[in-house]
């Protein structure tokens, strides 16, 4: 048998512009899609409208001991799961304040830690922390924390009152008194200049050199020892200061090998000591205030006895004032109190 299979019509149908006929769409309110409110027939909506009238089912029921989820049972308060407010034990059979206190539920109002103290380095005092609470770490310090306070040095630990100006005011010697003449002819430093000064060059003199030319009694020679500088030389024209700065020395108990007390001029010793190159970290200058100050100047100019970083610091009276410049020497601080002024030299 022949397969005799029909052409397929490939012919487009032609376009009609008339419109289809749509069937029409299901919906379950209704043959229509859309239902006006007004219409007379119940709304399909499972909201109805509440009768004030109509009991009202209580859908709440307490938990019972059973669990069973599946019964629904009117409420019945339980008396052995929940007590009503009437049953609640009155205020007199409650514990008392101290029992609470000693089994820790209750801390009183001046007991409790308060919010802003801060007594301790690694705890963070806050308002949620009790008594057995342990202390909160705060985030920004360190996580272990060294034991115990730290140590200080014996003079630190009961440190003594300054009273005089004849006293040395800090360091392992603060307190002790210096001896000195009763001539009007020599002026100590005063005690806030001396402050202030070791105050600005407190880095400098620790484990340095000191020079204390023309040093008087060897009050500030005797403050750079006592600050931690490792050896002082003290020079001084007059004998008889000479001697002072020698018992003042044996009362601090300073060793020999700590301190130079020199008897000359502070020229010919400058000279003296650029021949043997002795250098020194901090060299104080005082002289007297009718006195000349360019010739030694310009020899600490010069680099005689300073080191490379080395420091000069010139007390003078308030109305003298000093070049900027001065060989190699470069100011870098004045300070003025009342009639006396300290100027601040560096090597550059």
């Amino acid at each position: 048998m022949e397969n005799q299979n029909k052409e397929e019509d490939k012919t487009q149908n032609p376009v009609s512009r008339e419109k289809t006929a749509e069937k029409p769409r299901e919906s379950y309110h209704g043959t229509k899609s859309f239902q006006p409110r007004n219409d007379s027939r119940p709304r399909p909506s499972s909201f109805q409208k509440r009768d004030d009238n109509r009991p009202r089912p209580n859908n709440f029921q307490p938990r019972s001991d059973n669990r069973n989820f599946g019964e629904r049972k009117s409420f019945t308060p339980n008396p052995g799961t929940r007590k009503s407010i009437t049953s609640m034990p009155s205020f007199t059979d409650r514990k008392s304040f101290e029992e609470r206190k000693k089994s820790g539920q209750y801390i009183p109002y001046t007991e409790r830690k308060e919010v802003n103290e801060r007594k301790n380095v690694g705890e963070r005092k806050d308002f949620r922390e009790t008594r057995n609470s342990p202390p909160i770490r705060s985030s920004f310090q360190p996580k272990f924390q060294p034991k115990g306070k730290p140590k200080l040095k014996p003079w630190e630990e009961n440190p003594i009152p300054i009273v005089s100006e004849m006293q040395l005011t800090d360091g392992k010697h603060r307190g002790k008194y210096v001896k000195t003449t009763e001539s009007q002819k020599v002026r100590p430093t005063a005690r806030r200049i001396r402050e202030v000064m070791f105050r600005l060059i407190y880095r400098r003199v620790k484990f340095s050199r000191f020079l204390d030319l023309c040093a008087g009694s060897g009050m500030v020679g005797l403050e750079a020892l006592s600050r931690g500088a490792v050896a002082t030389t003290f020079v001084e024209r007059s004998a008889k200061m000479c001697s002072f700065i020698k018992k003042n020395l044996e009362t601090c108990g300073v060793k020999d090998g700590h301190c130079e007390v020199e008897e000359i001029e502070v020229v010919p010793f400058l000279m003296r000591a650029n021949k043997k190159k002795r250098q020194w970290d901090v060299i104080y200058f005082d002289p007297p205030y009718d006195s000349n100050y360019e010739e030694v100047l310009e020899l600490l100019g010069k680099g005689f006895g300073l080191s490379a970083k080395g420091c000069v610091v010139v007390e003078h009276h308030s109305e003298m004032f000093f070049p900027e410049f001065i060989g190699c020497l470069q100011r870098f601080k004045v300070i003025v109190n009342g009639e006396t002024a300290l100027t601040f030299f560096e090597r550059k």
